[in-house]
C-alpha cells in the first residue's frame, strides 16, 4: 500500500504536482493524491482534518461522493472536519510572518475535537502551498516547522500538497531544500520518475556522465528525501548553477518526447 494510503501516524510528507493543461482536460493530480489520502483514512475509521481552498475542497468532495462517501454525513458525527485554507492563510500573514500562537489557535481546536472520534488522525493541508505559490517561501517554511511543533502535542499524519513545476529551473531558485528538512518524506509521482530518466539523458549529453549516482550519495539529509530527478536538479543548483537552466530545458525536451 502506498504511503499516502497507509499514512502512519507521526509522518509529515509532501508531494509536488505540476497539474498542467492537456488537450481538453486538466490533469488534477493534486486532487487525486489528496483523495487517496483522505478516502483511505475515512474508510478505515480515521478522523480527518482537511484544510483546503474552496475550489480544491469542492473537487475533493466530488471525488469522495463519486466513491460513495458523503462528506456531510461524516462531518455530522465528527469524523471529518474542514477548514478554509485561504481564510487561515490570510489571517496568519496579516501582520507579517506567521506566529506560533495564531497558528495553534487556528488548527488545534479542530484537532482536539477530532482526536477522540477515530482510530487515528490524518491532516491534509494547503496552507504552506498557498504561501509558497504566492512567493512567501519563508512563511511557508515557518508553517511547516509549526506543524512539526504541533506534533509534539497531537498525534497525526500530515500530507502537504504543493503545486509546483519541478521541471522548471525557476522552482529551484526558491529554498526547496528547506521542504526536505521540514518533511519526513517527499513523495514522488510517476512524472518524477520519467523526468529523472530524462535528466539522466540530458546530463550525459551535457556533462558526459549521469548525475544520478552522485546525487544518490549526497550527504545532505534534506536533499536525500527528494525523488531522484529533483535531487539531480538540487545537486546541479548547488554545484553547477550556471547549467541549471540548460539541463532543465534539455530534460523537458526529452520528457515531452517520451509522452508524444
Amino acid at each position: 500500500m502506498s504511503l499516502l494510503a497507509e499514512a502512519p501516524s507521526g509522518r509529515h510528507f509532501a508531494q509536488f504536482h505540476r497539474d498542467t493543461e492537456t488537450e481538453d482536460r486538466r490533469r488534477d493530480t493534486l486532487t487525486e493524491s489528496a483523495f487517496t489520502f483522505v478516502e483511505a483514512g475515512l474508510r478505515r475509521g480515521d478522523s480527518v482534518l482537511v484544510i483546503a481552498g474552496a475550489n480544491h475542497r469542492d473537487r475533493l468532495f466530488e471525488r469522495l461522493a463519486a466513491g460513495k462517501i458523503s462528506p456531510q454525513s461524516l462531518r455530522d458525527p465528527g469524523q471529518l472536519s474542514v477548514l478554509d485554507a485561504e481564510l487561515i492563510t490570510t489571517r496568519l500573514v496579516a501582520a507579517g510572518l506567521p506566529e506560533w500562537a495564531p497558528f495553534r489557535n487556528a488548527v488545534a481546536p479542530a484537532l482536539s475535537r477530532l482526536q477522540p472520534s477515530g482510530r487515528d488522525t490524518r491532516v491534509y493541508s494547503e496552507i504552506a502551498n498557498a504561501l509558497w505559490h504566492g512567493g512567501n517561501t519563508e512563511a511557508a517554511i515557518r508553517i511547516e516547522d509549526f506543524w512539526n511543533a504541533l506534533a509534539s502535542t497531537f498525534s497525526f499524519s500530515l500530507y502537504c500538497g504543493y503545486t509546483m513545476d519541478t521541471q522548471s529551473e525557476h522552482s529551484y531558485a526558491a529554498p526547496l531544500e528547506e521542504l526536505g528538512r521540514t518533511h519526513s518524506d517527499i513523495l514522488g509521482t510517476p512524472e518524477d520518475e520519467e523526468f529523472g530518466v530524462a535528466l539522466d539523458r540530458a546530463s550525459k549529453e551535457i556533462f558526459g556522465i549521469s548525475l544520478t549516482q552522485m546525487t544518490g550519495v549526497s550527504k545532505e539529509d534534506g536533499a536525500r528525501r527528494f525523488p531522484s530527478g529533483q535531487r539531480t536538479m538540487l545537486w546541479v543548483k548547488r554545484n553547477l548553477p550556471m547549467s541549471t537552466a540548460q539541463l532543465a530545458e534539455r530534460a523537458r525536451h526529452y520528457f515531452r518526447d517520451t509522452r508524444a
